[in-house]
């Protein structure tokens, strides 16, 4: 069965993506509006922020649009901690032309901290390395802390 997955932060990553997902398809850039990317949530493994999706009136995240299988969506549920870390949600998400909406699984946190948790400086990177390598708007790059 062929599943719609949205990923904002290191799953852009072509690398990362391979290793978890080895099936999956790239269809192109997206936008998910009325959210904004966040850092809420401290890693339990590096101690430092990781990627959330909050909602935010008149914003956007940027990611990539991903067609993956069963087995992949199980697999990045593992990832991501599906149930205990973070939670997934069918959202709406245009493709960069905005021609086409599509409903597509994210992910978002289940339990936020109160205050902006700062990612790791890798971390960080990873998500500007795989955003300029995927083509992401230029703009909203220069904008990730």
């Amino acid at each position: 069965m062929s599943i719609l997955y949205f990923a904002y932060a290191s799953n852009m990553d072509a690398a990362v993506m391979e290793r978890a997902c080895p099936g999956h398809r790239v269809l192109g850039v997206a936008e998910l509006r009325n959210r904004r990317l966040a850092f809420t949530r401290r890693s339990k493994r590096t101690g430092t922020g990781v990627a959330d999706i909050v909602a935010a009136p008149g914003e956007s995240v940027w990611g990539v649009l991903y067609e993956i299988d069963d087995s992949g969506l199980a697999a990045i549920d593992e990832k991501e901690g599906n149930g205990w870390a973070y939670r997934r949600e069918a959202l709406d998400v245009l493709l960069r032309d905005g021609s086409v909406e599509h409903t597509a699984h994210a992910y978002a946190v289940i339990a936020r901290d109160d205050a902006h948790v700062p990612p790791s400086a890798e971390y960080l990177g990873l998500i500007r390395t795989a955003a300029r390598a995927r083509g992401l708007p230029q703009s909203y790059i220069d904008a990730l802390i």
